[in-house]
């Protein structure tokens, strides 16, 4: 144990100065601020407008121009210089008889808004948008790792020196694994930053419309199983990239099965009632129904549970990692290949 610790102490030391990873933090952060600014304009928007409804083509008066908006405020407000100008009476009278149905529930969606940007409902809202993208980067840093020793020639000095290669591979993959988790705790700092000056801008919360918002323990359980999610798909890109010998092949392989399976599922669940039996056995698919659903193919079917998700996790970590250690154990370490 204590060599897998000091080997990940080294890989640690070369990932920390190379800008890729620092780089792919940095897109982690950006990504996760739209939780808060995207929240806190749509709260802004709900209190400013009470709401917008869509006014199609057909009711403007002007032919041939394109669908538009209105704010509800403007029609409820019987204040003739703020009604659409462009639409008749009767035109008139139909939306705002939709705002009023609408009404009842904008207090409801101001404090839905209102939580979305505000502590701690804003580090889970976060967690949904990052942990997306978090497969895809992870893809792209993970073949990076594995296959740059290979690419630079450096993976045949550092084991004839003495180091086992199940203690390598173990301490490489153990370390991509901490610094995610770590990239997971810095982007949701960096939410907690702009969660307090988004709170700090909107003033008094709305008045309370009976919502239940997100607690601590909610977000500390979705950064938990955010973290826990990108085991898998580590180990499906650690597998690629050692069978390949190749990090391009590992970002290629990892990038375009994130995408890949999305698209299969939904073409055949559209031709076959079956498969979305199949899918269910799908890696991103239970790895979406285990984080709460960020990620789904739309029009896909109900995700599975997080028993299945888990058990399929579980499954797919074990198979991937044993044939990734399996490979790496018995290969021929060749010198360099140029390609990384």
């Amino acid at each position: 144990m204590s060599l897998i610790t000091n080997l990940a102490r080294w890989e640690w030391f070369k990932l920390r100065r190379r800008w890729m990873l620092w780089v792919l933090l940095v897109f982690a952060i950006l990504f996760a601020q739209l939780a808060v600014w995207g929240q806190y304009f749509s709260y802004q928007n709900l209190r400013t407008t009470g709401g917008e409804l869509t006014v199609p083509a057909s009711l403007q008066q002007q032919q041939g121009r394109a669908p538009r908006t209105v704010a509800c405020n403007d029609l409820l407000s019987g204040d003739p210089p703020r009604l659409p100008s462009d639409l008749d009476a009767q035109g008139v009278a139909g939306l705002a008889a939709q705002c009023r149905q609408q009404a009842a529930t904008l207090p409801a969606r101001t404090e839905r808004a209102y939580q979305g940007f505000t502590l701690p409902g804003s580090l889970r809202t976060a967690l949904g948008i990052v942990q997306t993208l978090m497969l895809i980067l992870l893809a792209i840093l993970t073949a990076s790792a594995i296959g740059i020793d290979y690419g630079a020639g450096t993976l045949r000095s550092v084991l004839t020196q003495g180091t086992g290669r199940w203690t390598y591979l173990a301490a490489k993959l153990a370390t991509l694994v901490l610094i995610t988790g770590l990239g997971l705790f810095v982007a949701l700092a960096s939410v907690a930053i702009s969660s307090a000056i988004a709170t700090n801008l909107a003033g008094a919360p709305p008045a309370s419309a009976g919502v239940v918002g997100p607690t601590w323990s909610d977000a500390a359980n979705a950064y938990g199983k955010a973290w826990l999610s990108i085991v898998p798909y580590v180990a499906l890109v650690a597998f690629v990239t050692i069978f390949a010998r190749s990090s391009a092949a590992g970002m290629a392989i990892g990038l375009g099965y994130y995408f890949l399976e999305q698209l299969i599922i939904l073409l055949f669940s559209s031709l076959f009632s079956w498969f979305s039996q199949v899918a269910d056995f799908f890696l991103v698919r239970n790895i979406s129904a285990w984080t709460g659903g960020a990620g789904n193919a739309p029009g896909a079917g109900v995700l599975p549970d997080d028993t299945h998700a888990l058990l399929v996790m579980a499954a797919y970590t074990a198979v991937l990692g044993v044939l990734a250690f399996w490979v790496f154990e018995r290969r021929d370490v060749a010198g360099a290949t140029g390609g990384g």
